[in-house]
């Protein structure tokens, strides 16, 4: 049971740079940053970490990075 709803994409209340990066790497915008974007300022930090985490000109292969991310989430049982 999730405590917090996503907010429609249409309820930001400035043209945001976060959704449009989300959009341009995954296809669409995840929940979590819809929910984030009650904090607007919690939003951009955390889309600007993913950005670091996998900008491409990184030493690490985009590959790589993806395994380990597959294996720290499906230690913790996530299935997200």
């Amino acid at each position: 049971m999730r405590r917090l709803a996503p907010l429609p994409p249409d309820a930001a209340r400035e043209p945001n740079e976060s959704f449009a990066r989300y959009r341009q790497v995954l296809g669409f915008v995840p929940n979590s940053a819809r929910i984030m974007q009650r904090k607007p300022k919690l939003l951009e930090a955390v889309s600007k970490l993913n950005a670091a985490v996998w900008d491409p000109q990184g030493e690490v292969t985009i590959g790589f990075r993806r395994l380990v991310g597959y294996v720290a989430s499906k230690a913790h049982g996530c299935q997200y």
